[in-house]
């Protein structure tokens, strides 16, 4: 299988297209309609310290992870990451298209300063948690969510 390519979405990036990535994470969810997905896109895009990794094979779009680098106040003054939507298209699982975007962010995290990066993870997900783990992440906080 070949590598995937490695790239920063744009503004110009189709949000229907990505939805259907993402979809994988929660299947349950309901299709947005076409005009609150493309502006919730242009606002992703255009928000500060935020990049959307994608992972492309064949022309396919096969992984992506959303990140935020968030400014603060404490570690002197050094900012941190926050990872959501970690996701690699089933099929193509275990082939280090998760590997390659989680390079792409952490390096992403070193160039701006970040001391930490962050995630959660649902508590059902042990093969997510195996992979974070394999890739420096360990399980050192309680995470609390509060859905509304």
């Amino acid at each position: 299988m070949a590598d995937p390519h490695l790239r920063t979405a744009t503004a110009d990036d189709d949000p229907e297209r990505l939805f259907d990535l993402l979809w994988a994470l929660a299947p349950d969810d309901d299709r947005p309609p076409a005009d609150r997905l493309a502006a919730a896109w242009r606002e992703i895009v255009a928000q500060a310290g935020r990049r959307v990794f994608l992972a492309e094979r064949d022309g396919e779009l096969v992984g992506a992870v959303d990140t935020v680098v968030l400014p603060n106040l404490t570690r002197g003054a050094r900012p941190f990451m926050l990872v959501e939507n970690v996701v690699v298209r089933p099929g193509d699982r275990r082939g280090g298209v998760g590997s390659a975007l989680f390079r792409a962010a952490l390096g992403w995290a070193r160039e701006r300063g970040c001391y930490k990066v962050q995630l959660l993870s649902n508590d059902r997900r042990a093969d997510a948690h195996l992979f974070y783990e394999r890739h420096g992440f360990a399980a050192t906080a309680k995470g609390y969510r509060r859905y509304l």
